[in-house]
């Protein structure tokens, strides 16, 4: 695929992003694994855990060459037992094709996922978890791909004095589906990958950067790779607001997302 010609270039950026990170910081005895701070591109591949329960509603954007959809997504997240997150991911949208396509509004695929967090080597934890995406997504509107699929991935989080990098590597597996009413495709196995950063100004409030990449999950799918920037902000103690802003690096990405919500915490 043409995708995979990209997957050397960006291993490279995430080992590099990694290693400039790390370097001139100072270990730190890690904090509880169920840290209130959450990555945007990689909510659920990352090794962190809803406290007890996470409730967030996000209002997102995102903008293609010819593509723009409109999105307004709930997120669920429960801490059920010691180290076990269980959670799922559903939204509305509005999609807008020009040159005449099918267009419209609908539902997205739904997410279902389970995290199991693995514990802590010195200043890392480790978690392992799986995602099923079932198409309840509206394909014909550009909000699905009529394709369930299912993802295995271990997840790290390294804390340093000033500075949290996370890391994930999954493997997503995806039956055959379409798009905008076209004809059917082949479903891939696909890599993903994920690098991010979280950068704690204060006690309520912190910075997030990612980079991420996925192949196609459709026979003829370009690449998807993204970096986004975003921001933490707790004015109390149960809730947080969340904004990020990212761009496309990839054919199959955004040239633009940007998204704010709200995330109640109990």
């Amino acid at each position: 695929m043409h995708s995979i010609s990209r997957f050397p270039l960006v291993t490279c950026l995430l080992i590099l992003g990694c290693a400039s990170l790390v370097l001139g910081q100072d270990a730190t005895p890690p904090a509880p694994t169920s840290a209130p701070d959450r990555l945007f591109l990689a909510f659920i591949e990352d090794a962190a855990a809803a406290n007890r329960q996470w409730w967030e509603g996000q209002l997102g954007t995102a903008n293609w060459d010819r593509f723009d959809a409109a999105i307004l997504t709930g997120v669920a997240a429960f801490q059920t037992w010691d180290d076990v997150e269980l959670g799922g991911r559903v939204g509305f949208g509005n999609t807008d094709l020009s040159g005449g396509g099918p267009d419209g509004s609908g539902a997205t695929d739904l997410e279902l996922w389970g995290k199991y967090l693995l514990g802590h080597v010195e200043s890392t934890e480790f978690a392992v978890g799986g995602v099923i995406t079932v198409p309840t997504g509206d394909e014909t509107a550009g909000l699905g791909s009529d394709a369930f699929g299912g993802s295995a991935f271990g997840a790290l989080r390294h804390r340093l004095e000033r500075l949290i990098i996370t890391g994930h590597l999954g493997l997503q597996m995806n039956g055959d589906g379409m798009r905008f009413g076209g004809p059917e495709r082949d479903g891939e196995t696909v890599l993903q990958l994920g690098l991010g950063a979280i950068f704690p100004f204060s006690d309520n409030l912190s910075g997030v950067a990612e980079l991420a990449f996925r192949d196609g999950r459709l026979d003829g799918d370009d690449d998807d790779t993204r970096a986004l920037g975003g921001i933490n902000w707790r004015p109390g103690s149960r809730g947080m607001f969340r904004a990020a802003i990212g761009f496309g690096l990839s054919d199959g990405a955004p040239d633009l997302q940007a998204q704010a919500g709200y995330a109640a915490q109990f």
